[in-house]
């Protein structure tokens, strides 16, 4: 209903198809260039073969003892046990990716709605500001937060799933990287490539997502430049909304995702570091 009120003006629509495949494309591909890296890191060469033995079970025991270690303490390995180990982490690894690409083309598509709408407001504002039609405006933008509100509520438990689920891995893999122990090439290769992509999915997920917020106030100074002349009650009554209404998508409410949002994350990250390497270095002694 809301997006329909949205399309329905007598502004021209937005086209966001070649946007959400380069979105796509960049996330995706760097993600399956990852996975497939740490398959090889974990697939065993022939001189790692109980004697030298290329039965396929033998790959697959090798392999989910180095990928699922830690699975294999409270179960005993199987042969099914490991395929189904192998068939679970392809579809979890496609399902992380894919959530933290779903929460980006979603704030994506309402970040450039606000930005369509700005766009009018702007270029009026560079005028007498009497041209444009403030009632129109003001209802669109209050569609348009009714319509962020709605989605956050359907989102934010994908949006504090995919933090939680970044921040541990971020902290999993730093502590691995920090940690002493004697790497190949191919493990150097794949620490030093899936961290750095850990990373940058997880600040586009925050920056792509504070555009929404970033958006919903970017009008406001080409408001505040309206002379006395041009200022009439929708323009202050738009002002207003704009001012006091927090545009904003959550985690579950817990938190909202705005650019200092970025600041919370990195320092949370450092902390937990810091604990796990002093819990890790007690657990060697």
């Amino acid at each position: 209903m809301m997006e329909r009120f949205l399309n329905s003006c007598k502004y021209p629509p937005l086209k966001l198809r070649w946007k959400f495949t380069t979105i796509t494309a960049m996330i995706l591909i760097p993600a399956a260039l990852e996975h497939i890296l740490s398959i090889v890191k974990a697939v065993p060469t022939i001189s790692e073969l109980p004697g030298n033995d290329t039965n396929w079970r033998n790959y697959v025991r090798i392999y989910t003892d180095r990928s699922h270690a830690f699975t294999y303490t409270t179960v005993e390995y199987s042969t099914a046990m490991g395929i189904f180990y192998f068939i679970i982490s392809k579809i979890a690894t496609f399902t992380w990716n894919f959530t933290d690409l779903f929460i980006i083309l979603v704030a994506t598509g309402l970040a450039e709605r606000y930005k369509h709408l700005n766009r009018v407001v702007l270029a009026g504002g560079t005028s007498d500001c009497s041209n444009l039609d403030w009632r129109g405006l003001r209802e669109q933008y209050a569609t348009l937060s009714s319509l962020v509100k709605h989605a956050d509520n359907i989102v934010s438990p994908i949006i504090l799933l995919s933090f939680t689920n970044n921040l541990y891995f971020i902290c999993i893999q730093l502590l691995n990287g920090l940690s002493p122990k004697g790497h190949s090439l191919v493990m150097n290769i794949y620490f030093f490539g899936s961290f750095a992509f850990l990373i940058g999915r997880t600040v586009a997920v925050t920056l792509l997502t504070a555009r929404i917020n970033d958006q919903s106030k970017l009008a406001l100074p080409a408001i505040y430049n309206c002379p006395a002349s041009s200022f009439n009650h929708e323009t202050e009554r738009l002002q207003i909304q704009l001012t006091s209404d927090e545009v904003v998508m959550t985690g579950l409410k817990f938190f909202s995702i705005t650019r200092n949002f970025m600041l919370a994350v990195g320092g949370a990250i450092l902390t937990y570091e810091v604990v796990l390497l002093q819990f890790n270095v007690a657990m060697g002694k």
